[in-house]
């Protein structure tokens, strides 16, 4: 039975970030997967991310996105690749809807340069954008989008080359741990390591099921489409866009590829991980397209019940935690072991730094990184009684 250091569940977005982080510092890794990364299985799929650091969630992630901010642009230096496109973000609502206080809220206690702009002055500068009269934007300028395929698939190449053993296609059926070692049973093998770090994303609650932990698992559907009026959507004229409060969100017509939407609020609950995900609806597609018409009217035009404009349409899968903030802490019986989950659907672009965070947890058995409002210590006891 072989033996490592360090190992991984789970490869996906936090997962082959932390196989990498862990490869550096020189540790032996092994990393395992029951699908191979990346894919559109789970929760990285639908190819971009948003990064921004204006947090409207709450303030005390702002230092860990600036932090990642950095790292990102670390690795596409590294990778010779632009993995974090700063194209800009604009958020649009109410001046008191939760989107806009919340990103005032972490811009002043931060500093953070944000622009204001009004309802007028937003459907002067960027065409496709028709928000409502009484609605404020903030553009956070440095804001932008991740090349989340790229990403993780650069990301598990690298640790590779540093070292670390990944098995991919290869699902977990269980662990085990007696303070000293982790047994880990997979489908092809058994392995022995002496810390556990767990990145199972939607399978979570699978892997950490002693812990009853309260994780609802939601599907939710993006679609890309060729905009009517495509110079309206090109990369430059337009930066990232929410509009609350449904937050309502689109990408430039990246790479001429088609202009991604979605809803980040709602979404069907997913109860049994094991049935394949159903995939997009016309019923699904029709509630982004009625969203669209409203507030970009220039991608489909007034909505007619259906579009023929449509390029493509996927799922992913949303972990939800009951307060919509993440959880990463050390395992409250088992010393050596360590897990971050319930992302929420805007853990992506903390992916770099979350691997410092856990790499510094399973080799030294704490963090500078300024996480302690992440950590479990009973946050949802009354989620759980």
């Amino acid at each position: 039975m072989k033996s490592y250091d360090v190992a991984i569940l789970g490869l996906g977005t936090m997962g082959s970030f932390t196989a990498l982080q862990l490869a550096r510092r020189q540790v032996s890794v092994v990393g395992l997967d029951q699908f191979a990364p990346p894919h559109h299985q789970g929760s990285h799929s639908g190819e971009t991310r948003v990064f921004r650091i204006a947090y409207y969630e709450h303030p005390d992630y702002v230092p860990l996105a600036r932090r990642s901010g950095l790292l990102w642009d670390g690795l596409s230096q590294e990778f010779e690749t632009t993995l974090l496109t700063r194209s800009g973000m604009l958020s649009m609502g109410q001046e008191e809807s939760e989107l806009i206080s919340g990103i005032r809220k972490s811009s002043r206690l931060h500093g953070l340069d944000i622009e204001t702009l009004s309802a007028t002055e937003i459907r002067s500068q960027f065409l496709a954008l028709q928000p409502p009269d009484d609605f404020v934007g903030l553009l956070e300028k440095t804001a932008g989008w991740i090349d989340a395929g790229a990403s993780i698939r650069l990301g598990l190449k690298r640790a590779r080359v540093l070292g670390a053993e990944l098995t991919l296609d290869n699902p977990v059926l269980g662990w085990e741990s007696d303070g000293g070692q982790v047994k880990v049973k997979t489908h092809r093998d058994n392995l022995i390591a002496r810390k556990l770090i767990i990145t199972a994303g939607a399978w979570a609650n699978q892997m950490l099921g002693d812990l009853g932990l309260p994780f609802t698992v939601r599907r939710k559907v993006i679609a890309w489409f060729d905009p009517l009026k495509p110079e309206q959507f090109q990369e430059g004229n337009i930066p990232i866009f929410a509009f609350a409060p449904n937050l309502f969100y689109g990408f430039p017509n990246i790479g001429g590829r088609g202009v991604k939407i979605g809803e980040h609020l709602g979404g069907n609950l997913i109860r049994d991980l094991s049935l394949p995900v159903m995939p997009p609806s016309a019923e699904d597609l029709d509630s982004l397209v009625q969203a669209a018409s409203k507030v970009v009217p220039s991608l489909i035009g007034p909505w007619q019940g259906h579009d023929l404009r449509l390029l493509r349409a996927m799922t992913c899968l949303y972990t939800m935690t009951p307060d919509q903030h993440f959880i990463i802490d050390q395992h409250p019986r088992h010393e050596n072991v360590f897990f971050a989950a319930g992302f929420s659907g805007h853990g992506f672009k903390f992916a770099p730094v979350i691997a410092e965070v856990l790499a510094d947890l399973a080799l030294e058995g704490e963090t500078a990184l300024p996480i302690d409002f992440l950590r479990l210590r009973g946050r949802f006891q009354k989620s759980r009684n």
